[in-house]
C-alpha cells in the first residue's frame, strides 16, 4: 500500500487508486488521531479531550483498506494506547477502551480488528440497510436503524445506549466517531446514506 502497488481488487475495495498523495493523506490522518490520543493520555496533561476532523476511517481492516478507508485511524490509536499506556488504562477497568461509532455506515473494520480483544468494546449505531452490504462484522454491540429514522428515534438510541456503555464497561479512554448522520440524504436520492438524524 505504501508503495501504491495494489491489485485491481484491492483498489476497487478501497474505492480509489493509490497515489503518493493518497498515502501521505492517509498516514497524516492516522497520525493525527494517534497524536490526539497521546495528548489526552500524556502524564499531567490538561487535555481531557481532543478532536480529529480528518479521521474516522472505520472500514479499513488490519490487512486491507475498504470503503474509501486506507488505514483504520481509531484502531491504530487504540492499539498504540494499549501498548504505551496500558498500565494507566487497565489499572481501573478490564475494558479500558470504548469505541462509539455513530456513522451511518457500520464500523466493520474496527469491529473485526478488535473482535478478539476483550479490552476494547465496540459500539456501532448505523443504517440497517446501508453499506457495508457484504462485509458487515459483529461489533460488541450493533444497533441498526431503519431507513428514514427520525431525530427522535436516533436520540432515543443514544440516550439508552451511551449511559449503558459507560456504566457497564467503565471505559478509561473513549473514541467517538460521529459523522454522516444527516438530513441532507434520503434513500431515494442516495441509498448509501439513508438515516435522517440532523447532525
Amino acid at each position: 500500500m505504501l508503495r501504491c502497488e495494489l491489485t485491481e481488487k484491492e483498489t476497487r475495495a478501497i474505492g480509489f487508486p493509490m497515489h503518493p498523495s493518497s498515502v501521505t493523506r492517509s498516514l497524516a490522518s492516522t497520525g493525527g488521531t494517534v497524536a490526539a490520543t497521546r495528548d489526552v493520555l500524556a502524564p499531567n496533561t490538561a487535555h481531557r479531550c481532543a478532536a480529529q476532523i480528518a479521521g474516522g476511517t472505520h472500514h479499513a481492516f488490519a490487512d486491507a483498506g475498504e470503503g474509501f478507508c486506507v488505514f483504520n485511524d481509531i484502531a491504530v490509536a487504540a492499539t498504540m494506547a494499549l501498548r504505551e499506556y496500558d498500565h494507566l488504562l487497565s489499572a481501573r477497568s478490564k475494558t479500558p477502551i470504548l469505541i462509539v461509532d455513530l456513522d451511518v455506515h457500520q464500523g466493520n473494520g474496527t469491529a473485526k480488528i478488535f473482535e478478539d480483544d476483550p479490552r476494547v468494546v465496540t459500539f456501532s449505531a448505523h443504517g440497517e440497510k446501508n453499506y457495508p452490504w457484504k462485509t458487515k462484522m459483529r461489533s460488541t454491540h450493533d444497533v441498526e436503524l431503519p431507513d428514514d429514522a427520525s431525530d427522535d428515534q436516533c436520540a432515543k438510541v443514544f440516550e439508552e445506549w451511551i449511559p449503558f456503555l459507560f456504566e457497564t464497561y467503565d471505559p478509561q479512554l473513549v473514541f467517538f466517531q460521529v459523522r454522516s448522520f444527516s438530513s441532507h440524504w434520503s434513500p431515494h436520492d442516495d441509498p448509501v446514506r439513508a438515516v435522517h438524524a440532523d447532525p
